[in-house]
């Protein structure tokens, strides 16, 4: 009986927890400019010809409803030598859901598209991202550039 109370009592906090840090607006808590940074090793046809280290900066616009826009980025990749500065503008979807993973997807038409997994804070205020393309190795961390 006292392993079950004590139980009880270490899991319940965690319950409380866990239900508080949801994503209760789902895509609609990515609204806003962040700054996301890229890094890590490219393989997959999204980058081709460009393989191996590869680092990105760019400026994302989520418009709350699934949609986004990357309206500014420096990249920079190895091999061949590539440095791609402003202006680029690429569209995208992403959805979030309650527990505040999710998809997003760069449209790079005529090229393959770019997707990732996403986890988001329950502010929307922070961004983690992982590409799951094959030949892909990249994560990604975003910030909202707004003051609130």
């Amino acid at each position: 009986m006292k392993s079950l109370f004590f139980l009880v009592l270490t899991l319940a906090p965690a319950a409380s927890w866990a239900q508080s840090q949801q994503c209760t607006l789902q895509s609609a808590n990515l609204n806003g400019a962040y700054m996301i940074t890229i890094t890590g090793t490219a393989g997959s046809p999204v980058w081709a010809p460009f393989t191996g280290p590869v680092a990105t900066l760019g400026r994302y616009v989520f418009d709350g409803l699934g949609n986004l826009q990357i309206t500014t980025a420096t990249i920079a990749a190895a091999n061949p030598p590539l440095n791609v500065t402003p202006p680029i503008v690429v569209n995208g979807t992403y959805s979030l859901n309650r527990d505040c993973t999710g998809t997003l997807t760069l449209n790079f038409a005529p090229a393959p598209n770019a997707h990732y997994n996403v986890i988001a804070s329950p502010d929307g205020r922070q961004l983690t991202m992982i590409s799951t393309d094959r030949g892909d190795v990249l994560v990604a961390t975003g910030t909202r550039l707004d003051h609130n």
